[in-house]
């Protein structure tokens, strides 16, 4: 079913594009917005990595399926616009989560606040090696595709990011028993 709408896109029709669209934008806005750290930026960057796909799905040849070919792009669309970020040299905090989590209750809230603080001291490339595993489920070579890196550097970057994590999560326990 999903290849028929994508060799009805690759045609340029529009309906297809916009089904396409439809059934891969949360999860694109998801992934953009665990790598990205900044909720307010990852709608764009999300939305310019859906654009850049349909521009680019001729391209698409199916050697994977068409899920991990848009999260490699707009993975590299996240990690491109970091980069820029980075070299501007914007410091500033901004607030890491919608609306939708600041009214989450208790517990949940605070569960979240402290994964997304130790996911924000990963470096992004840690960073985007634990999202693509553990919060999109990817696989250890659907990730290494993504990234365009060896299956062993995602598997060292997955055990540098697992064992940083830990040492945050650690450390953020030690500090609330002693207050």
């Amino acid at each position: 079913m999903e290849e028929a709408w994508i060799a009805r896109a690759k045609l340029g029709e529009r309906e297809a594009q916009q089904w396409l669209l439809t059934r891969y934008r949360s999860r694109v806005v998801r992934l953009a917005t665990h790598i990205l750290r900044r909720p307010d930026e990852a709608e764009d960057v999300a939305q310019e990595a859906l654009v850049r796909a349909l521009t680019q799905i001729k391209t698409y040849r199916g050697e994977a399926s068409f899920s991990t070919w848009l999260l490699r792009i707009a993975t590299r669309v996240c990690i491109d616009h970091t980069r820029r970020r980075t070299r501007r040299k914007e410091v500033a905090f901004e607030d890491t989560f919608s609306e939708t989590h600041a009214t989450t209750p208790g517990p949940v809230l605070d569960a979240r606040l402290l994964v997304s603080s130790l996911l924000d001291e990963l470096t992004p490339p840690l960073r985007a090696a634990l999202v693509l595993r553990e919060l999109e489920e990817l696989s250890y070579e659907e990730i290494a595709a993504m990234l365009e890196i060896p299956v062993g550097t995602v598997r060292s970057r997955l055990s540098a990011a697992r064992t940083r994590f830990r040492q945050l999560y650690e450390a953020v326990q030690e500090e609330s028993n002693h207050v």
